[in-house]
Order: structure tokens, then C-alpha cells, then sequence
């Protein structure tokens, strides 16, 4: 709640935007002045610091509840493996004494099932059994393009990719220029937090 009321502080000091359906274009506010620029970055600083908080605030809570929940589960999973124990045992048990695979009960069943092995596998080992011994089991690799070596062999000539070093036009690439881009980049390291 304090962030919230933090930030609408922050936002009822600054000069509010006219809804567009009542005004004119001419009659917006615009930056026009070196101050008024610093003061807008001074306003994102401060919201900034606000949406900090916040996550800040956040991430300790999370954190306790993360906790607590952890706490939980350790103990809801030992009180799981000793019943899910005992009832194997049982189960077994009665297998021994001539019983049933399954054993139906009010709240489910207990199972007994034939499971396929585990296999553990030396990779390199094994290829090289597999191609003395059944070359038809290995796939073929597909070629993969290296795109980041590539993209330092081409070049952009009149809207299109070019081999720098051919000349040639490199088919298969669209180039969309972009406009350059707006960033707006904060001094957060000077900010002092409360």
C-alpha cells in the first residue's frame, strides 16, 4: 500500500496528461527545455524507485511464504513415504501368502506391476557397437546453419544481404531496416534508497 501511495504522490506532482478527446494536439504539455527534461527524469528515478520497492517488498514475502510451503512439504512427504511403506509391505505380504496383483480398497487400490529395466548408457560406446554392428539403427545428422558466424560474413547493400567477401547476394535472408530506437537509460546506481 505505501508504494502505491508512494507513486501516486509522485504522479499527482507531475503535469497530467489532458484525455486527447478534450484537447487539441497544440495544447499537450511537450519537454521543450533542458530543465523539463530533467525533471521527467527525475519523475521515471523516482517511479523507479517506487516499482523497486515494490518488487523488493515482494520477493521478501515471497520468500517467507516459499518457506513455510517447503516446511509443508517436508513434512506432508514423510508422513506420505512412511504410509506409502507400510502399505507396500502389506501388499507384499498378502502376495506372499498367494494374494492378488491388486487389492481394491474404499480410497483406491494398492498395485503390484512387473516394471522394464533400466538401461544405463556409455553413449560413445554404444555408437561405436552400433555402427560395426547395426549401422542401419544410427540417424543422420541434419546440417545445422552457424547463423552468428554468418551474420559476420554478410553485409546490407541496398536492402539486401551481400556476401562481403563475393559481392553476392544472399538469398533466403529478408533485411527490414528499423528506425533507430529511443532508450531511455537511468543513473540507478546513484539513487538512495530508503
Amino acid at each position: 500500500m505505501e508504494a502505491l501511495a508512494r507513486l501516486d504522490e509522485y504522479l499527482a506532482q507531475s503535469v497530467e496528461e489532458p484525455a486527447e478527446t478534450n484537447t487539441e494536439e497544440k495544447d499537450r504539455f511537450r519537454i521543450e527545455t533542458r530543465e523539463q527534461a530533467i525533471w521527467a527524469m527525475r519523475k521515471i528515478t523516482a517511479i523507479e524507485r517506487v516499482r523497486e520497492d515494490a518488487r523488493a517488498a515482494s520477493r521478501a514475502e515471497t520468500e517467507r511464504i516459499k518457506a513455510w510451503l517447503e516446511e509443508e512439504e517436508k513434512q506432508a512427504d514423510r508422513a506420505r513415504d512412511y504410509l506409502d511403506f507400510l502399505l507396500e509391505e502389506y501388499h507384499r505380504g498378502m502376495m506372499a501368502k498367494g494374494g492378488q496383483k491388486t487389492i481394491k480398497l474404499p480410497h483406491g487400490e494398492l498395485q503390484l506391476r512387473a516394471r522394464q529395466p533400466e538401461y544405463q548408457k556409455d553413449e560413445a560406446l554404444l555408437k561405436t557397437w552400433t555402427r560395426e554392428n547395426r549401422p542401419e539403427l544410427l540417424v543422420p545428422q541434419e546440417p545445422k546453419l552457424n547463423w552468428t558466424d554468418l551474420k559476420k560474413k554478410i553485409t546490407v547493400a541496398g536492402g539486401q544481404a551481400v556476401d562481403k567477401e563475393t559481392g553476392e547476394v544472399v538469398t533466403g535472408i529478408t533485411v527490414i531496416e528499423r528506425p533507430a530506437g529511443f532508450k531511455i537509460k537511468l543513473e540507478l546506481g546513484t539513487i538512495v534508497k530508503r
